[in-house]
């Protein structure tokens, strides 16, 4: 009995041995190269059309265009799999160098791609490191070291893999250039949980869709280089890309194009979310209106008021991040909102000081030839009262820094007199 059991355990990893390494015979049969063939040309398919919506979006920032260059680096690796399984099947007459030149190509891009996606995650998340050049350049190093490798191996047979046999086998070169390519996600989804503790609380929960898009490529990936017949990259591809997309789409709706924190949409609906499942009683919301912006739009343009409106945002975005765990919003023009729980009297006076205090850092520290005032009104919610409603929240605290800028410009008149 027990030897029956040892060698029915034996039947099972011989057949996923087979299935996994010693698929040849399987996977070079014309039905199933035909099956291979239409998945990469419905990918590269659903590629062109994720490729053509975003060179066609009015939104081009630095993070879409490297998007657009990872899409276009994607589309080459589904025709390289093709090509791959032409030579596979004989319609590419199978020779040495045709082997070589088809897996190295493939390999190449699926180098470029996993590098290109830590591009991506880290300039999407404004990450400090990629705002240096010398710091990209360093970032691309290994995938620059695997493409002068995989050249040189060509000169050396065997080195990278030896394509002279029936199934081709993998050289010494073959581990260290996987481990290259493959370190890129992981390194993009320990950075992006690993900058979680510094981000607001909003920018937090978008980690979590930042890390899973370089996790797909971190997984599949090495599925995809134990058996490179079976198309797991190919559709991992395509269904990270859509993921992205949908999460891009739904970033539209909730985050202000310009400054980059979320807008009016997420205000209500965290507000929302609060009121149905948190406990609101210490709830303040606090509306900070920026001085003197029609101003500076006559005086310096309006370029001039969209970097100080930039610039508020990155003061509220680092007070929350330093000071006080709070969301901050652009709710309109030139107002942003915060929501905070802060106790009231000392704590939400001090909490008030300090985004001050941050305001006018930043634009000492901008250099700027003016200096940038803020006006704050503040409301704190209360059942049983006008507060106890997401507009009479707003209305109230635009009550109150609408009174503190009355009150700030009769004080100049009087001292003018």
């Amino acid at each position: 009995m027990l030897k029956e059991g040892r060698s029915s355990k034996m039947s099972l990893l011989s057949a996923l041995t087979a299935m996994l390494h010693d698929t040849e015979a399987v996977f070079t049969n014309a039905g199933y190269s035909l099956f291979k063939i239409e998945a990469h040309v419905i990918c590269a398919a659903v590629l062109i059309i994720l490729l053509y919506r975003q060179q066609n979006s009015s939104d081009q920032t630095e993070a879409r265009i490297v998007w657009s260059r990872l899409l276009f680096v994607q589309i080459l690796y589904c025709i390289a799999g093709i090509i791959r399984v032409l030579v596979d099947i004989d319609i590419i007459p199978k020779s040495y160098a045709s082997r070589y030149v088809a897996a190295t190509i493939t390999f190449g891009l699926l180098g470029a791609m996993c590098w290109l996606v830590f591009m991506y995650t880290e300039i999407y998340q404004n990450s400090e490191i990629m705002k240096s050049k010398q710091n990209r350049f360093i970032a691309a190093l290994p995938f620059i070291f695997n493409i002068v490798m995989l050249i040189v191996a060509g000169f050396f047979p065997g080195f990278f893999a030896d394509f002279s046999g029936r199934t081709y086998t993998r050289g010494p070169l073959y581990p260290v250039l996987t481990l290259i390519n493959f370190a890129y996600p992981i390194a993009a989804v320990y950075l992006s949980w690993r900058r979680r503790r510094r981000m607001t609380r909003y920018e937090r929960e978008t980690v979590p869709a930042m890390a899973i898009y370089p996790a797909f490529f971190m997984i599949c990936g090495p599925l995809q280089d134990i058996n490179w017949r079976i198309p797991f990259l190919c559709y991992m591809i395509v269904i990270s890309d859509i993921f992205v997309y949908i999460s891009y789409a739904d970033s539209l709706v909730s985050i202000d194009p310009l400054t980059k924190i979320p807008n009016k949409n997420a205000l209500m609906q965290r507000l929302s979310e609060r009121f149905r499942t948190g406990n609101p009683e210490t709830l303040h919301l606090f509306a900070v209106d920026v001085e003197g912006l029609g101003h500076i739009n006559g005086n310096y343009g309006r370029t001039e008021g969209d970097k100080v409106l930039i610039l508020i945002a990155g003061a509220l975005r680092k007070f929350s991040t330093q000071e006080h765990k709070s969301y901050i919003f652009r709710y309109y023009g030139d107002e942003f909102i915060l929501v905070a729980d802060v106790d009231d009297g000392e704590e939400r006076e001090l909490f008030i000081e300090h985004i001050r205090n941050y305001v006018s850092n930043a634009s000492m520290a901008a250099k700027l030839p003016y200096h940038v005032k803020v006006a704050i009104g503040w409301a704190k919610y209360e059942a049983y009262s006008k507060t106890e409603t997401i507009s009479g929240l707003i209305e109230e605290a635009d009550r109150v820094m609408n009174e503190a800028k009355e009150q700030r410009r009769f004080q100049t008149i009087w001292q003018n007199m």
